[in-house]
C-alpha cells in the first residue's frame, strides 16, 4: 500500500514539472480589460445607379404569352441601349410563367392579369449615375410595364468601409483614453477586437414625387450614401 502512495505521488510530480523538467507555473490572475464599443462613418457620393424594370405580359396561350413578353424584352433593352448603355449592363433577374385563372365575376377595381402571365424583372446598371431618369423614361417607352426601383450605390464599397473602420476604431481608442484616465489605470495594449457587420445606408430619394407628367424627363438626383462600421474593442488595462 506504501508503495502505490508513493507510485501515485512521484507521477503527480512529474506531470507538475512537465516535459525537460521545466517547473510548470500555476495560472495567473486574469488581466483586467475594458471593453469599448466605437462607431464610425463616411458620407460618399454615390457612384453608380442601377434601375430596376419589370415586364408583364398575359395570353390565354402560353407561347403567345411568353412570346410577346420577349419581344417587349427586346424593345425595352433597345431603348436602353440607344443611350450607350452595354449590353451587359442589362440582365435579367428573374422570369416566371404562372396561369391565373379568370373567375366567373372579376372584380373591375383590380387590374388583374388572367390567363398565362409572364413576369420578368431586369435590372440596368451604369456609372453615370444623372442616367438613371433616362433609363427609366426609355424602358418605359419600350415597353416596361413597371419600374420597382432605382437605387445609387458605391462602386468601391469596401474602401468605404474601411475608411468608417478606421474612424470606428479611433472612436474606441478615445472613449478607451477617457475612461482609462477616469479611472486611473493606464492601457497597456489592445487586446482583441470585434468588427461589427456594417453596410450603406442610402438617404431615399422619394421616387414618385419626382416622376415626370407626359414628355417631361424624369429626373431622380442622387442622394449621398452614409457608410457605417462598428467594434467592438477589448483593451488590457494595468495599475
Amino acid at each position: 500500500m506504501k508503495s502505490r502512495f508513493l507510485i501515485a505521488a512521484a507521477v503527480a510530480t512529474l506531470a507538475a514539472i512537465g516535459p525537460a523538467g521545466a517547473q510548470t507555473a500555476p495560472p495567473g490572475p486574469r488581466a483586467a480589460t475594458i471593453v469599448v464599443g466605437g462607431q464610425g462613418s463616411v458620407d460618399r457620393a454615390p457612384d453608380r445607379a442601377v434601375v430596376t424594370l419589370a415586364v408583364v405580359t398575359d395570353d390565354p396561350v402560353a407561347a403567345k404569352a411568353t412570346s410577346a413578353n420577349n419581344a417587349a424584352y427586346g424593345a425595352v433593352v433597345a431603348k436602353i441601349a440607344a443611350l450607350g448603355i452595354p449590353q451587359s449592363a442589362i440582365k435579367t433577374t428573374s422570369f416566371n410563367l404562372n396561369y391565373n385563372p379568370r373567375p366567373p365575376q372579376p372584380n373591375p377595381q383590380f387590374g388583374q392579369r388572367y390567363g398565362y402571365v409572364v413576369s420578368r424583372d431586369m435590372t440596368v446598371t451604369t456609372d453615370r449615375v444623372e442616367q438613371a431618369g433616362a433609363i427609366v423614361d426609355a424602358g418605359v417607352a419600350g415597353g416596361a410595364t413597371g419600374v420597382n426601383a432605382v437605387g445609387f450605390t458605391l462602386r468601391d464599397q469596401r474602401g468605404a468601409y474601411r475608411a468608417a473602420q478606421a474612424l470606428a476604431v479611433a472612436d474606441a481608442d478615445a472613449q478607451a483614453r477617457a475612461l482609462a484616465e477616469a479611472a486611473h489605470v493606464r492601457i497597456v495594449r489592445i487586446a482583441r477586437i470585434d468588427a461589427a457587420p456594417g453596410g450603406v445606408t442610402p438617404r431615399p430619394v422619394p421616387f414618385a414625387a419626382r416622376m415626370a407628367v407626359g414628355p417631361v424627363p424624369t429626373e431622380i438626383p442622387a442622394s449621398d450614401l452614409t457608410v457605417t462600421a462598428t467594434v467592438d474593442v477589448t483593451y488590457q488595462i494595468a495599475p
